[in-house]
């Protein structure tokens, strides 16, 4: 799937969508994996602001069970 022009709040509600989970059920998970307590109300204005850090989407990510990839296209 080809996401390159995709903001933060279209990914991360995609990547919640498939993962079966709320971003409260998120943050916790965060918080038991490394001790990152993020209120809510601040992951949500990262997303709508677009300024989602890629080391806290890879996080997101590993506990979520995704991998990113990356994709030369030829043109």
């Amino acid at each position: 799937m080809d996401i390159t022009d995709w903001d933060n709040g279209e990914i991360m509600q995609l990547v919640m969508a498939k993962g079966h989970i709320t971003q409260k059920m998120l943050l916790s998970e965060l918080r038991d994996e490394n001790g990152d307590i993020i209120p809510q109300s601040t992951f949500s204005c990262k997303i709508r602001r677009n300024t989602l850090k890629l080391a806290e989407f890879q996080e997101i990510c590993k506990i979520l069970g995704y991998k990113i990839e990356i994709e030369l296209v030829n043109k």
